[in-house]
């Protein structure tokens, strides 16, 4: 369900530039597919974001098919970037996708459950800090997610989620699917309520693609 009009976001997406031809190949094979990805909205708002604030050190929850990763790594020729996801069927072929390309090599995937895998890195590299993390994986668990990412990050560091609207539900659950998904949405609204009550963050929360939470740790 597109959560905004079909013929706005075709005429937006009709401006989409691709970063370059590998990107460009990788996003065609995966929406062919049917592959989640990051959408060409959100690209384009992300694109801006990373140059504005050139980030060194990018954490990412949510790997899919590595897109995003390659994404980060190719904007920003000199950060480093860690991404985790455990899906059996994500793992491989982003593993392959990362090894295909030369920027992979500043990529760290690490797969296994997002939850240990980052309190695994709170014990080895807190003080290796992250200035810039992307959250788009298991809805329900995004504060479980913000919490531990808030503990590997420096002051100032920007904190972004994607899919917050989740397809409409948020807002209304009649949205085709809505009904089947009342666990993700509550503890998806908890977040948001949790994160705008919060007087530390900035936070700025956008409807484009499928909804953007822009949060920056107060220095």
């Amino acid at each position: 369900m597109n959560i905004t009009n079909d013929k706005v976001t075709d005429f937006l997406n009709s401006y989409y530039k691709p970063l370059d031809k590998d990107l460009a190949e990788l996003r065609a094979e995966n929406e062919a597919n049917n592959v989640p990805l990051i959408l060409r909205e959100t690209e384009s708002i992300l694109s801006i974001l990373l140059k504005q604030l050139q980030p060194e050190h990018i954490l990412e929850i949510g790997t899919a098919y590595g897109y995003s990763a390659l994404f980060f790594a190719k904007a920003l020729p000199n950060a480093r970037i860690t991404t985790i996801d455990r899906g059996p069927v994500m793992i491989p072929v982003a593993t392959r996708n990362f090894e295909s390309y030369p920027e992979g090599e500043r990529i760290e995937f690490l797969k296994g459950d997002a939850v240990e895998m980052l309190d695994k890195l709170i014990e080895e590299r807190k003080d290796d800090p992250y200035d810039f993390v992307f959250i788009d994986a298991g809805k329900s668990h995004y504060k479980e997610f913000f919490d531990r990412a808030e503990q590997l990050c420096r002051p100032g560091a920007f904190v972004v989620c994607d899919n917050i609207l989740m397809r409409g539900w948020i807002v209304d659950r009649s949205y085709e699917g809505g009904k089947r998904h009342r666990t993700n949405i509550k503890y998806m609204k908890q977040f948001l309520d949790y994160i705008n009550e919060r007087e530390d963050l900035t936070v700025s929360m956008l409807s484009s693609g499928d909804g953007l939470a822009l949060i920056k740790f107060n220095e």
